[in-house]
């Protein structure tokens, strides 16, 4: 099974405090036991890097650069990655689609073909999906078990 897995379900795997974050993690680890394949694209990795960023800063100026570094090269293995075009931008921008972001996203999976689903906390901004998409608890009772 080929799986787009949204930033936002790696973000809650590795924080930890969030909502879906145990189930998130399961997805996490499965993905990592190769049970699945990761499907990504290379605007939600800058999304992850950037918030592990944010939230790895020493101070106002400095960065816990190498802990960022660590965390992606860990990451980046684990995802096969699927290109962005002009196209997909423009699609989402023709589309239902109210977060633009996610537009691309569905749109680059659909232009990849055989992904078979996404992966997202935020299951409400993928509603014009032509692909199923379901919540990490969703993914991990029906297709983990």
């Amino acid at each position: 099974m080929r799986v787009l897995i949204d930033s936002d379900v790696v973000i809650a795997a590795m924080a930890g405090t969030e909502d879906q974050s145990e189930a998130s993690q399961v997805v996490m680890d499965a993905l990592a036991e190769g049970r699945f394949t990761g499907i990504t694209t290379p605007v939600l990795m800058a999304n992850i890097m950037f918030v592990l960023t944010n939230k790895w800063r020493i101070s106002r100026k400095h960065v816990d650069r190498e802990r960022v570094v660590k965390a992606m090269n860990g990451l980046l293995p684990l995802f096969t990655m699927v290109p962005v075009s002009h196209a997909d931008f423009y699609a989402s921008f023709a589309s239902e689609f109210i977060d633009l972001e996610d537009g691309v996203q569905h749109f680059a999976a659909l232009h990849a073909t055989g992904v078979d689903a996404i992966i997202t906390c935020n299951t409400k901004d993928f509603g014009p999906s032509r692909i199923p998409v379901m919540e990490p608890t969703t993914f991990a009772a029906n297709h983990l078990e």
